[in-house]
């Protein structure tokens, strides 16, 4: 009888080792497959589309005219017309203040499996950071160093280093 509880202790003991075996494992496989996912994502280019709002808008503008139109008087539409071109005259002088906002924009592309070492650089390289370690460390401050992907971004030149990091983890 004490060789068979010895041999079932034993058993019990080497069953036990197995089974943490295989969960330790099973835990690296989980950490590298989600490391490796957050260095390769497939995501969509982080860009913002240029001119598609402005675009969408003034197709809605029309349409609403169109609709809207055939219920008004001739006086109604040239008063709206009127509006309107101040608004276009309003419309272009801020598009010239924007045009000068704009060549503060800073077109940015970073490559797909690029470390946060390699952003940094890039981000030195197109002058909107002064120091890569300082960005590595506020990156880390921030829990992102991980979390930058890649992709095109277009950068505010005078954007804090901050707002660099968060638009380039979404």
């Amino acid at each position: 009888m004490k060789k068979f509880s010895e041999k079932l202790k034993d058993f019990f003991y080497d069953a036990i080792d197995y089974i943490l075996m295989g969960v330790i494992i099973v835990a690296v496989a989980g950490i590298i497959g989600w490391r490796l996912d957050v260095l390769f994502d497939d995501g969509i280019t982080k860009g913002s589309p240029i001119g598609k709002e402005i675009e969408s808008s003034k197709d809605k503008k029309v349409a609403s005219r169109n609709s809207t139109s055939n219920k008004k008087s001739k006086t109604d539409v040239k008063k709206e017309e009127k509006k309107e071109g101040k608004k276009e005259d309003k419309k272009e002088n801020d598009k010239n203040d924007d045009k000068s906002k704009k060549e503060e924009l800073v077109k940015v592309s970073i490559p797909k499996g690029s470390v946060s070492e390699n952003i940094a650089e890039i981000l030195k390289d197109n002058g909107l950071i002064k120091d890569e370690s300082e960005f590595m460390a506020k990156a880390k401050e921030m829990n992102l160093e991980t979390g930058l992907k890649y992709g095109e971004y277009e950068i505010n030149k005078s954007s804090s280093m901050e707002d660099i990091i968060k638009k380039l983890s979404k």
